[in-house]
């Protein structure tokens, strides 16, 4: 009690103690916050597209029903540009006012008026017609809430509610951006003083003489391009070189993982121990064989040109039926390969059917009880087929030819079909055929007399793929050069010493899952990742590893640095010196070849640089390129439609070389042509852009604030 009073007497304990309470809790709280992910509101957030949010929580729970893509860094960047698609358009319809209200929603949804999104996800592949029965199931479902049911009953998909969900977000997004597209699009109109002078342009037409200088007339060592010509093309052109995000340039050293001979003699050897194994086997046995010995046997004949080339003569004209030839090497494979069976195949048949499609056991029981009804009532009355076919036949190539298909040729088919059809069915004669879609009836009506030679063949082959122990020896090799190089430049000199070449990639986003001509995965992540937290001028301590796609051993080793870091906006010289390089020396070139035809005519032009005078016809202003292989050239064709008529222009330095220009013919003096036809092909012109490029624009308007270099790179290497 004596404590307490001291306490009472003394305020200023209390609020020290509370304080501090505060102070603990408030440490406690960003300790546990930091360490255990992105559960607070900044964390959460993967970016800002303007005022609209993107949610981290929210991207995963879609991308999970999105993941449609065998490629999982790929499915996250398609669905990374829907966000971000999604968010510049809400940005400008919400302060526009336009939204899709739910009576809309689902008249887009549940019809008449189909969504493309609605029509991709429910719509026959091959009709397009909206499978307008299962949709209605679905809405009963909803409206009944008994999702759930569904659910248990297998009628849905576990994951029914987030799929649809994503849906109708899709839908809306979709329906937004038709209404952006058509405001803009609408507000473009020709006036008349416009549309006239369209119409002019667009009938009066010229002949005129032209003679092309290549920019090869002179050597590359003949001019020197320097950082302001290059920094002039860059201004010249900013949109063009305005970049939109961050990116980073990679400078990279390869060390490709091959086989060695020794890894190809031990492929060799096990496939000739295959090879003696499989000339005991019985035939009836070839194709189990081919197939469980990492092979392959389809059953199908085939043509010598379908054939391996290094193997196909032999096949067709050495060996016997039966026979095993190889090992051989085709391409990254080594093989083996046995004659089944080669003779003589007619070069097309035709046939008439009726196929019932089936894909689970049930489905087929019910084909096999219908077909083997209708064998039953062609056989006795063969006239009934067509009648039969017109309400029976569900196969896509016949209905509309009651069940008759002509000019079948080797692989047009299904296997089991084309076997009966061009190898062992006699024509006249019905046939049931069960095959891996279905179950049909057959009748072979004709066959031609022409035949062609073709073999059925078996294989077995094994890739020809480093061991692991020359993979492990150039994984040594890497990690040996990389020791002890603490920057870019050293590992480039290190390179350069020892003849090795290092090369650049283009710049790189933060989203980037793929490098061309060295592959993908989460070594390409964690890769871009240690990029985007780097310095200029840095090398990664790490020595990545690819795979091959195919047969999945380690194919690459990679060591990486930052050669540039291209802030947003304008890119600098240094990162795009390369890539403009070539066109900047064309520029230079053109500039002095230009001095040197200024004055010239075009006979004496073509006579000193050896080149011919091209006569091109009907040359208008509207005109987007030239005949006579000369391509799009603005300059060229402006000079062109506006020089008085016998007049050389003064050389004119255009994207492929260097022009001289002399009008042959006058123009159309006065006014001309179909103002409304002109107006109207304005119109559509400019509109038809509309949808490609509401996008581009809105993404320079729009302030983003991409957090993915926090939220997805938590482990930098």
């Amino acid at each position: 009690m004596a404590l307490i009073g001291k306490i009472r007497n003394n305020p200023l304990v209390v609020l020290l103690f509370i304080g501090g309470g505060i102070a603990l809790f408030v440490l406690s709280d960003i300790m546990n916050s930091g360490s255990s992910g992105p559960i607070g509101p900044v964390e959460a957030m993967m970016a800002r597209v303007g005022e609209i949010e993107i949610e981290r929580n929210d991207f995963e729970r879609t991308l999970a029903v999105t993941n449609t893509s065998a490629d999982a860094y790929e499915s996250r960047s398609n669905l990374w540009n829907y966000y971000l698609t999604e968010g510049l358009i809400r940005n400008e319809t919400e302060r526009l006012g336009l939204e899709v209200t739910q009576p809309e929603l689902e008249e887009l949804t549940y019809g008449p008026r189909y969504s493309p999104v609605i029509q991709q996800n429910y719509g026959d592949p091959q009709t397009g017609q909206v499978n307008a029965q299962l949709l209605n199931s679905v809405r009963s479902r909803i409206q009944e809430n008994s999702i759930t049911e569904g659910i248990e009953a297998g009628e849905l998909p576990p994951n029914f509610v987030d799929i649809w969900r994503y849906q109708n977000r899709r839908v809306s997004s979709q329906r937004l951006q038709e209404k952006l597209t058509a405001l803009v699009s609408k507000a473009m109109y020709a006036p008349e003083w416009m549309a006239q002078e369209y119409a002019d342009a667009m009938t009066a037409s010229r002949r005129v003489a032209i003679v092309r200088v290549p920019f090869d007339e002179l050597d590359n060592d003949a001019v020197t391009v320097s950082d302001t010509d290059l920094q002039q093309y860059i201004d010249d052109r900013r949109s063009t070189f305005d970049n939109l995000e961050e990116t980073r340039q990679l400078t990279y050293l390869s060390f490709s993982v091959d086989a060695t001979p020794e890894d190809s003699a031990a492929v060799r050897s096990t496939l000739e121990g295959l090879a003696t194994e499989w000339r005991n086997t019985p035939a009836r046995g070839d194709s189990l064989f081919a197939l469980t010995a990492n092979g392959s046997f389809t059953g199908a004949y085939v043509t010598e040109d379908q054939l391996p080339a290094s193997v196909a003569g032999t096949i067709m004209n050495d060996l016997e039926i039966g026979e095993v030839y190889g090992p051989f090497v085709e391409g990254s494979l080594m093989a083996l390969v046995k004659l089944i069976d080669r003779r003589e195949y007619p070069e097309n048949v035709a046939i008439r059917r009726i196929k019932r499609n089936a894909t689970i056991p049930a489905q087929f029981s019910e084909a096999n009880r219908l077909i083997d009804s209708l064998l039953t009532v062609v056989r006795e009355d063969d006239a009934t087929f067509s009648e039969l076919a017109e309400e029976f036949n569900r196969d896509s190539r016949t209905i509309a030819t009651a069940g008759v298909l002509e000019n079948v040729t080797p692989g047009q088919i299904e296997p089991a079909a084309e076997r009966v059809a061009f190898v062992t069915g006699e024509p006249g004669t019905w046939y049931k055929i069960r095959t891996q879609d279905g179950v049909q009836l057959l009748q072979i009506t004709s066959r031609s007399d022409a035949t062609e030679t073709r073999a059925k063949v078996a294989y077995v082959s094994e890739p020809m793929v480093p061991s692991k122990d020359t993979e492990d020896a150039i994984r040594q090799r890497a990690e040996e050069f990389l020791t002890g190089k603490g920057s870019l430049e050293e590992v480039k000199a290190a390179a350069e010493a020892e003849g090795l070449t290092v090369e650049t990639t283009r710049p790189l986003d933060i989203g980037t899952f793929q490098l061309p001509g060295i592959g993908g995965g989460q070594d390409v992540r964690d890769l871009i990742c240690w990029a985007f937290g780097a310095d200029e001028g840095d090398v990664s301590g790490f020595v990545y590893t690819f795979t091959d796609p195919n047969f999945f051993y380690e194919n690459r080793y990679l060591i990486a640095g930052v050669e540039n870091i291209i802030p947003e906006g304008v890119a600098p010289v240094e990162a795009v010196r390369e890539s403009i390089l070539p066109d900047v020396r064309n520029q230079l070139k053109g500039r002095q070849l230009a001095e040197a035809m200024s004055g010239l005519d075009l006979a004496a032009a073509a006579s000193q640089y050896d080149v011919v005078v091209d006569t091109l016809n009907g040359v208008t202003f509207t005109q987007q390129s030239l005949a006579q292989g000369i391509g799009a050239e603005p300059k060229v064709i402006a000079v062109a439609s506006t020089l008085s008529t016998g007049t050389v222009s003064e050389p004119i330095v255009g994207e492929r070389g260097v022009y001289l220009v002399k009008p042959l013919s006058d123009a159309p003096s006065g006014s001309s042509g179909s103002v409304p036809a002109a107006r109207q092909a304005m119109n559509a012109t400019n509109r038809s852009r509309v949808a490609q490029q509401l996008i581009t624009g809105l993404r320079t308007e729009i302030e983003i604030e991409d957090q993915r270099i926090s939220t997805e790179c938590s482990t930098l290497r």
